[in-house]
């Protein structure tokens, strides 16, 4: 089985990571290769990656999988992968699946798509804390002191959640373009909105392919029960589940 899992981040993906890897034969990645898409209109290393997968679990060679060796978190997933002598289940986790869900149903329908659900105001305010940009009191004053000096922007958080030129938010090559932009005004509002579109797009693809898109409750990962309806979900059979203390962040 190939399982694509998505959220707004936030969100539990690192948990839900950790209930499929702790399976028999099974691998799931975390953020696999966001150096090569965007949240939108890349769809050929998004189709590529499913494709792949496909291979694996058909028995090919994992060493054909295209992965961001950049990142440690994916240098050494894909090192366990190697290892492996068996794949049947791989995936990988991260909230830009969402807008090419629709294509990758159309390319491999029995792909199984996990979508995490975090309440909204403890997901935007993850979000502000992770976001934000902080430092010991004397590289605060060391930093602000250079920024006057050099005339240059004094940052104090990141905003992937709007368009901007870089003046008041610090700029991210990698991970801006993973995210959709909204109007804002402010980066807390820009994430509220984020958070009501990704909601709203998430009941629409479950309406849509419910038999293989299933929404996941956040605040219910460490319950024995719930994680057995999502490994069922995902085709692993009662008597070969294994269950974890999928520990939710609170931050």
């Amino acid at each position: 089985m190939v399982i694509i899992g998505l959220g707004t981040g936030r969100s539990g993906t690192a948990s839900l990571a950790k209930l499929l890897n702790a399976q028999t034969d099974a691998h799931c990645f975390h953020e696999l290769n966001p150096s090569c898409v965007r949240f939108c209109d890349t769809p050929r290393p998004i189709l590529n990656t499913i494709a792949e997968f496909q291979g694996i679990i058909d028995g090919g060679d994992p060493s054909r999988l295209t992965v961001d060796l950049s990142r440690p978190v994916s240098a050494s997933a894909y090192e366990r992968l190697m290892d492996m002598r068996s794949v049947r289940l791989i995936g990988d986790i991260a909230f830009y699946y969402l807008s090419y869900v629709e294509e990758i149903h159309k390319i491999n329908p029995n792909v199984r798509f996990l979508c995490l659900r975090r309440n909204r105001e403890e997901t935007v305010q993850s979000w502000m804390r992770k976001t934000a940009i902080n430092r010991w009191p004397s590289k605060y004053v060391a930093d602000r002191m250079a920024s006057i000096i050099t005339r240059t922007p004094f940052y104090t958080a990141r905003n992937p959640w709007m368009e901007h030129d870089g003046s008041e938010w610090a700029i991210d090559e990698v991970w801006d373009k993973c995210f959709p932009k909204f109007p804002g005004p402010t980066r807390q509002q820009a994430i509220e909105q984020y958070w009501d579109y990704y909601g709203q797009e998430a009941d629409r693809l479950c309406a849509k392919l419910s038999e293989v898109f299933k929404i996941v409750d956040t605040n219910k990962l460490s319950a024995n029960d719930y994680q057995s309806e999502i490994l069922e979900f995902c085709g692993i059979a009662n008597e070969d589940q294994v269950f974890t203390d999928a520990h939710i962040h609170k931050s």
